[in-house]
């Protein structure tokens, strides 16, 4: 008989073809992935550990390379994410992230506390979506070790104050008489000046995202952005320095924004 063990974790990805797969995001094995024969049944002890976000005590049994599910205790579901279409895809989104960064039998101690926290966050209303998602997003780069310098400009070495620039592609700030010597020399190599994406940081989300980058884990919302602009800033910079560095498409993060948009 096989032996059984139990692993704490979070459902990032459920795949219904055939039986459930289930992919599972670990403190201690980082990415596993689970079958779980019995999900399919409405009524059946599987089925609350079989959801997307469910995150439980897993008690799994291993028969060649796979895992198996044989029950479990569901610690907690994050059903209210169901009842708001826009937090939905945005913690689909974290989840994406989430497989994207993991690795099977690579601890994820931290990456798994940002993604409860950032599911429990969104469920309760914490702070606003634009606030909790560039607080995820920046996080994620840290947890990555892709980072910009935030102290000055990366050219002239101008200390950062005002009206810097986030370089998205060089991982640093410009000032901005270097951004616009950036900008021609790009208009005259016929570069696409979207190419390497730059935006144009108040104070305040600078600060912000220094902020975001060096505090404990436990504390990063322990701020607020007066001005909702800043707080769309915020996500905007770290959503496209993420998927800059990541390079990767993200289908949820399509949706959100799709949605978001009311076409």
């Amino acid at each position: 008989m096989a032996q059984t063990e139990h692993m704490h974790g979070v459902v990032i990805r459920v795949r219904r073809e055939g039986d459930v797969m289930l992919t599972l995001l670990t403190p201690e094995h980082g990415k596993v992935n689970v079958i779980a024969k019995g999900a399919r049944s409405l009524k059946g002890p599987q089925m609350p550990l079989s959801q997307l976000f469910a995150y439980g005590d897993f008690e799994l049994y291993r028969r060649g390379d796979l895992y198996w599910l044989n029950t479990g205790e569901l610690i907690e579901n994050f059903r209210g994410l169901s009842a708001d279409l826009d937090a939905l895809n945005l913690a689909s989104y974290f989840c994406e992230v989430a497989s994207v960064v993991s690795d099977a039998e690579l601890p994820a101690r931290e990456l798994v506390r940002l993604l409860l926290n950032s599911l429990h966050f969104l469920e309760k209303g914490a702070a606003s979506e634009a606030l909790i998602k560039g607080v995820f997003e920046w996080r994620i780069m840290a947890y990555q070790g892709i980072f910009p310098a935030l102290n000055r400009c990366m050219e002239c070495a101008k200390d950062a104050i005002d009206d810097f620039s986030l370089d998205v592609a060089g991982g640093g700030l410009l000032c901005p008489s270097c951004r616009r010597r950036h900008e021609s020399l790009a208009q005259l190599s016929q570069q696409r000046t979207d190419a390497t994406p730059m935006v144009l940081l108040t104070p305040a989300v600078l600060h912000a995202i220094r902020f975001t980058l060096s505090t404990p884990l436990e504390k990063m919302l322990a701020f607020r952005l007066e001005d909702a602009r800043d707080e769309e800033l915020l996500s905007r910079a770290g959503e496209l320095f993420l998927r800059y560095h990541l390079d990767v498409d993200f289908p949820s993060l399509q949706m959100y924004h799709h949605m978001k948009k009311g076409v």
